[in-house]
């Protein structure tokens, strides 16, 4: 019950939603004494006398629901398959979606730039390289024309070797930047 009235409460805003919440914790302190009485009344044949010792204190109570709710989320917690990050992309006048795991680097060539696939095919589009580096945030940038995905570079000198494919210059403005994120790595 608690679950449920959980779920269907996330979709109330404001004060609908803690008043919906108050009333719920009522409920379930409501049924949670329900139920230690009719344990009580089966197992130790309730009489009135004794009445005083069922009813516990109402923190205590929510404090155990909470405790199975918790084990419970635990236990039967569902997995989401994380889905691969997309970027969608204009080339050659259509829609395409890249996986960006699949992206080796970016390359600017004045208007257009060229996004370069690990397979080595070249998707030409319209999207500034600053746009593509606010877009891909963990790209690194080695120069004013290059961007590249750092998981598959190695740092060789004054190169970044993409892939193992493709050597590629670092500028002098970028060389402190990229040193500094290889040394960390």
């Amino acid at each position: 019950m608690v679950k449920f009235g959980a779920e269907k409460i996330k979709n109330f805003k404001g004060y609908k939603k803690w008043l919906r919440y108050f009333f719920l914790a009522v409920a379930s302190l409501y049924w949670a004494y329900i139920a230690i009485t009719i344990a009580y009344w089966y197992f130790l044949e309730l009489n009135s006398e004794s009445l005083d010792k069922v009813i516990i204190n109402p923190v205590f109570l929510w404090i155990v629901m909470g405790f199975f709710l918790l084990l419970e989320g635990v236990l039967f917690k569902k997995t989401k398959k994380a889905k691969p990050e997309v970027v969608s992309i204009y080339s050659n006048r259509k829609k395409t979606l890249i996986q960006i795991s699949n992206i080796a680097y970016i390359e600017s060539r004045g208007d257009f730039t060229l996004v370069i696939l690990k397979d080595g095919s070249q998707l030409k589009n319209s999207v500034k390289i600053s746009d593509w580096e606010n877009k891909l945030g963990r790209f690194l940038r080695i120069h004013r024309s290059f961007l590249v995905s750092p998981n598959d570079a190695i740092l060789k000198g004054n190169n970044i070797i993409v892939n193992g494919q493709w050597e590629l210059p670092v500028s002098r403005s970028y060389k402190k930047k990229v040193e500094g994120y290889f040394m960390q790595k």
